[in-house]
């Protein structure tokens, strides 16, 4: 049996906007591979690394990936599919990967296509009944239910007894009971890197988190899910608010092997929590100092406030972890009530300024556009990180992910107006809020975004605050390249485009800031 796992080409508006490796496939690859054997033979079908290099322009839009029909069907064709699975983690490219099942379909009719992913696990009834192409969707957690799915497709299974499987019946959408969570995290093999262009993931991550210290660069997760409820989070659907680790053995033969056998020097850890235990925190970072490698981590998600301490931050540092993102999301304790995230916002700036001192680059999100965020609170926030020891900050746009409850709140109060934006990303607003267009909100990012670099040259040009918050950073040689290469990326992303637009004479277009 012949199974291929399918990434989609992505349309988006900013043509700088790039992808990590596909972890969920790769996981899904590997598990089925060890599961089966040589019973069964799979592959991916990466259509996103395969064009994302050369980005082309369609209307409103840049395609990353290829989207060419007889391209696709004739590589297909090649790999001869029995089953295909389309993954589909993000309500802004849902529709690509719609597509994408759509095109197959019409080439390939008799050839059953799954979809699963962050999205599908809430909007599965939704697909079924709109996209003829979809014949399953795949809810929550995917391993075990893909490999019921096949073993049901090889007359092993009833379908009925697929948990986490929805599909049609007679037109009707049925939906089996949920799959359970794996308990056990270690029975999932390492995912093999051998099923994507590592190469060309080499580049998309160096893009991705342009401030990397070492390449290459490659992403892990260490763990599942999260134990908080933030309101615009969507991953609950998948993992629920149930947060299991991997063994830090497992984790450890993972970045050995990426480092053996790829080069890498550079960790980027992809949980959504990989701060929940901080005895575990420790001990990934002791067993890094006592290597005494020269490896450099960052923490994509973020490092949550309410879960660290001084003693903490110290052990990261010595561990080789040098850029600290701080999750704040709100600089305003009304709108933070709402998010639900425990952010105490005075023991954050004292934290920041220790990671400072500790020699750590520090960042943090700022998010506006929440669906009931005043103008005064979106002020609020970005005023809390302008008056902080901060050395960059992403201002974002609030974005309705199905699945989530602010998804919801969006759709009940009229704001989606039915449907998503296509490509809409996390630094341009598509949608009014109740008290603020899509124009007004977009304006504050530009606003916010475009004032940060020199008010940052201000800060550091006070002696204190360079003697405290920058002069710690720069400890010998490779801190004062990295230095350089930080800002020198900073003026490539933000200042030039802005003195491009003015002197063309136009109102400058913000570049993305630094996540």
């Amino acid at each position: 049996m012949n199974i291929v796992l399918v990434h989609p080409y992505i349309k988006v508006r900013e043509v700088e906007t790039y992808l990590s490796e596909p972890l969920g496939l790769l996981c899904l690859a590997s598990y089925v591979e060890e599961t089966f054997g040589q019973e069964i033979k799979i592959s991916i079908l990466d259509l996103y690394a395969l064009g994302a290099m050369n980005p082309r322009k369609e209307g409103d839009f840049y395609c990353l990936g290829i989207n060419d029909e007889k391209t696709i069907a004739a590589k297909l064709k090649e790999l001869a599919p029995d089953l295909i699975g389309i993954t589909c983690n993000f309500t802004a490219y849902a529709k690509d990967s719609l597509e994408v099942a759509q095109l197959i379909k019409q080439n390939f009719p008799a050839v059953p296509i799954v979809i699963g992913g962050a999205h599908p696990s809430i909007e599965g009834g939704a697909i079924l009944r709109q996209s003829p192409a979809i014949d399953y969707v795949v809810k929550g957690e995917g391993e075990v239910t893909f490999a019921n799915l096949i073993r049901h497709l090889r007359g092993e299974m009833a379908r009925e007894a697929v948990n986490g499987l929805a599909y049609r019946v007679d037109g009707k959408v049925v939906f089996n009971p949920p799959q359970e969570l794996l308990d056990d995290l270690d029975v999932l093999p390492i995912p093999d890197r051998k099923y994507i262009d590592v190469e060309a993931y080499k580049y998309f991550n160096k893009e991705t988190v342009w401030y990397v210290r070492n390449e290459p660069v490659a992403t892990i997760m260490t763990s599942r899910g999260c134990p908080y409820d933030c309101v615009f989070c969507s991953t609950k659907v998948v993992w629920e608010r149930n947060w299991r680790p991997r063994s830090l053995e497992l984790v450890f033969k993972e970045i050995e092997i990426l480092v053996e056998r790829y080069g890498i020097r550079e960790i980027v850890i992809n949980d959504d929590q990989f701060m929940t235990q901080k005895k575990r925190v420790m001990a990934f970072c002791d067993y890094f100092i006592g290597k005494r490698c020269r490896l450099s981590f960052t923490v994509d998600a973020g490092i949550s406030p309410w879960l660290v301490n001084k003693e903490m931050l110290k052990k990261m540092r010595q561990a080789g972890f040098y850029s600290l993102r701080f999750p704040i999301e709100s600089g305003s304790e009304k709108t933070l009530k709402y998010v639900k995230k425990p952010v105490k916002l005075d023991k954050t700036k004292e934290l920041i300024t220790e990671a400072n001192r500790l020699g750590f680059w520090t960042s943090s999100n700022i998010i506006i556009g929440f669906p009931y965020e005043t103008r005064e609170d979106a002020l609020e926030s970005i005023a809390y990180v302008y008056n902080s020891a901060l050395d960059f900050t992403s201002f974002l746009i609030a974005k309705p992910n199905a699945g989530s409850d602010m998804y919801d709140d969006f759709k009940k109060n009229g704001f989606l107006e039915i449907k998503v934006v296509r490509g809409s990303d996390f630094y341009r607003s598509d949608y009014d809020t109740m008290y603020l267009s899509a124009k007004e909100l977009n304006d504050l990012i530009n606003m916010a975004s475009g004032n940060w670099f020199m008010h940052k040259v201000r800060f550091y040009a006070n002696p204190i605050n360079f003697y405290r918050n920058l002069l710690p950073k720069i400890r010998s040689y490779d801190d004062l390249r990295y230095f350089i290469k930080v800002f020198g990326n900073l003026y490539k992303r933000k200042v030039q485009p802005i003195l491009r637009e003015k002197f063309r004479g136009r109102p400058p277009k913000v570049a993305l800031a630094p996540r």
